[in-house]
């Protein structure tokens, strides 16, 4: 997996600091230490947090040596960000990097591991 970049990708919020945004960070240095180098980014679709978007984490891996970028998003529900507007940031990306292999994994959407970690958590106030 030396050369393949992963991007982390949450919706975020308007507050740069906020949990939301945090959350995501958080995440992606779970699966930084999990991928085993350190070709991973945040992004964040709210472009009103401020925070790195799609196109600049595509970017800053591909810079790094990336030759495949594989978008993560963190998203429960198959709505607009998933169905369009990532895609179209991804086909924009694909236009201006020709050589390198971008796609998008499924969103989480209902994951039965979504369960298990619920009930764990049900059991933790029991």
């Amino acid at each position: 997996m030396m050369n393949i970049g992963i991007v982390v990708l949450g919706h975020g919020s308007r507050a740069s600091v906020g949990e939301a945004n945090q959350v995501v960070f958080q995440v992606t240095d779970m699966v930084k230490a999990r991928a085993g180098h350190d070709l991973v980014e945040t992004a964040i679709m709210n472009r009103k947090s401020g925070l790195q978007d799609l196109p600049g984490a595509v970017r800053k891996l591909i810079a790094r040596g990336a030759r495949r970028v594989i978008i993560v998003p963190m998203f429960f529900a198959n709505g607009m960000h998933i169905q369009s507007d990532i895609p179209e940031e991804i086909n924009a990306l694909k236009q201006e990097f020709p050589d390198v292999a971008i796609t998008m994994t499924p969103h989480i959407g209902a994951d039965p591991r979504i369960a298990d970690i619920l009930m764990e958590r049900v059991q933790e106030v029991l």
